[in-house]
């Protein structure tokens, strides 16, 4: 004997199909004569059709909802693509590729949509809202039996065969974020340090129209990078202004390259050729120093700067480790017979011309820095690349926030390989190199070397070998500790731009910039990568 089978369980059902289980119970209900219930019946009809006209209704704006939002993301970002790849004019190609999304996938069971395009003064966010207008008859039947007039706004459709019209509003809002440090929708990212190296050299001014260009960029750049909300991640920039030196302040020169001892036989400015000092032994212990010319006879004498520092020497000499002692101190400069030269530029009393500044999020300050950034001077590349370096690294917080306390610590370097919450790494540290020429000058003993390309001014070589060699060296250094390279070449020579590729962490990584606008576009298109494009709202 088979064992009897149970019919299979049906699926329950639900939303659509209660009227179709109700019509049984409506039709018994109809029927029967007793008592009350026909009259009870007649009563209900009204409502019962009312509320199912009601479900349909709203059925439908809520299908016109969802795939309007649907819509409207689909054009933010595309919007915010497209302003991306199209840094020329971002707001055109964005309004047109956001409206094209739009009309590809709105909703087609409405009257009308209409779009707005609107992005902010920066052109790092775009809003779309579009407005649509769906039929509701059933709605209209209750609105002109409670004497309600037509929506305000509504179009002609809306009010043909007397059916009336809801409006659905809807926004979307795609932003770039350094990376993807947004809130709101997809928010998760890292924590991001970015340093820029600035050339400053005198071919800058040649014409002057390219340090300006230089200014509008960088200033570009930190708009985007440097996010408003650092409350879930942080993002943070520092500049590294080079010439022939590096202007790192009065405050922090002489915790990095060591304290001179005062000269007691004569002040800084004044010195007697008959004095013979024995560099070797007393330079690094001596505000001045005294050594043969590069070239003819006879000596020269140097007072060492207050605020420029040269390159490290050493086993150091490649390394990020912390200026703690006669080791590791970096050099100091000697620049002419004045304490207070800005670096080969001349003197300023304004000591934030042409200075560093460590990590900040104070986009006021940091622009004001860049605005007040003059050109002169040979191009010390190598000191740049270090410094770039040195602003990255947690190795030189105690001594940065010492002269800068109002700075940002670097993050550690364990953070880079680290993976947060979000799957992402923890901080990205990012190191931005431009220049506009060949590396052409490099020190011995903190005067410009007898193998310098440019005009030497002593009677020896520089310990660490050419400009280009010595930044050779640190751009090797710099990606072997996991910091991503960009860099960018302002009308260079064939031999500074094989330079730059190799130095950058890949080929990508380096831009070609032959004119003042193509240098905008290249520190926008890195501002870009570093930001993250996401919904927030």
């Amino acid at each position: 004997m088979s064992a009897s089978r149970k019919p299979a369980a049906q699926p329950r059902r639900i939303g659509p199909a209660l009227p179709v289980r109700m019509a049984p119970l409506l039709q018994r209900l109809r029927r029967d004569q007793s008592g009350n219930v026909a009259m009870l019946f007649g009563l209900l009809v009204i409502p019962l059709a009312a509320m199912m006209g009601l479900a349909v209704d709203f059925g439908r704006v809520y299908s016109v909802t969802s795939h309007t939002q649907a819509a409207l993301d689909a054009a933010a970002l595309a919007a915010g693509r497209t302003a991306q790849l199209n840094s020329s004019n971002p707001v055109a190609t964005a309004s047109a590729a956001a409206t094209a999304y739009f009309n590809q996938a709105k909703p087609r069971d409405v009257v009308t949509s209409t779009l707005q395009f609107s992005p902010n003064s920066g052109n790092t966010a775009f809003t779309v809202t579009a407005t649509s207008w769906v039929k509701t008859p059933f709605l209209s039947v209750l609105y002109s039996i409670a004497h309600k007039t037509a929506s305000q706004g509504a179009p002609a459709g809306c009010q043909a065969n007397g059916f009336g019209c809801v409006m659905v509003s809807s926004t979307a809002t795609a932003a770039l974020c350094p990376s993807s440090t947004c809130t709101g929708n997809s928010a998760g990212g890292s924590n991001v340090e970015i340093s820029m190296m600035l050339d400053v050299t005198g071919s800058m001014c040649s014409p002057c129209t390219k340090i300006q260009a230089v200014q509008s960029a960088a200033k570009d750049l930190i708009d985007i990078v440097v996010w408003s909300d650092q409350s879930q991640y942080y993002s943070r920039v520092a500049l590294a202004p080079f010439a022939e030196a590096v202007n790192v302040g009065a405050l922090l020169a002489p915790l990095v390259r060591g304290v001179p001892t005062v000269n007691t036989s004569s002040t800084p400015q004044t010195f007697t050729t008959t004095t013979i000092l024995n560099d070797v032994t007393q330079q690094p212990t001596k505000q001045w120093i005294k050594y043969s010319k590069a070239s003819g006879s006879g000596t020269n004498t140097w007072v060492v700067s207050d605020r420029c520092v040269t390159e490290r020497i050493g086993a150091q000499a490649y390394t990020d480790a912390a200026p703690a002692g006669a080791s590791t101190y970096v050099g100091k400069g000697y620049f002419g017979t004045s304490t207070t030269t800005s670096c080969g530029v001349g003197n300023h009393s304004d000591t934030e011309v042409n200075s560093i500044q460590p990590l900040s999020t104070d986009t006021t300050m940091l622009k004001r820095r860049i605005d007040k950034l003059v050109s002169g001077g040979s191009t010390a590349g190598h000191l740049g690349t270090a410094w770039a370096w040195y602003l990255l690294s947690p190795n030189w917080n105690t001594v940065l926030q010492a002269a800068f306390p109002t700075s940002y610590a670097a993050g550690p370097y364990s953070d880079l390989t680290t993976l947060n919450s979000k799957g992402q790494p923890k901080l990205r540290k990012i190191a931005v190199l431009m220049t506009d020429g060949d590396y052409n000058i490099n020190y011995c003993k903190g005067t410009e070397a007898l193998n310098s390309n440019q005009t030497p001014q002593i009677k020896c070589n520089s310990e660490n070998g050419l400009s280009q060699a010595q930044a050779t060296s640190l751009c090797t250094a710099i990606k072997n500790a996991k910091i991503e390279v960009y860099t960018v070449g302002f009308e260079v020579s064939a031999a500074a731009k094989a330079f730059l590729t190799s130095c950058a962490t890949d080929a990508s990584h380096y831009y070609d910039a032959t004119t003042e606008v193509a240098l905008q576009a290249a520190f926008r298109d890195i501002a870009l990568k570093i930001a993250t494009l996401r919904l927030t709202n």
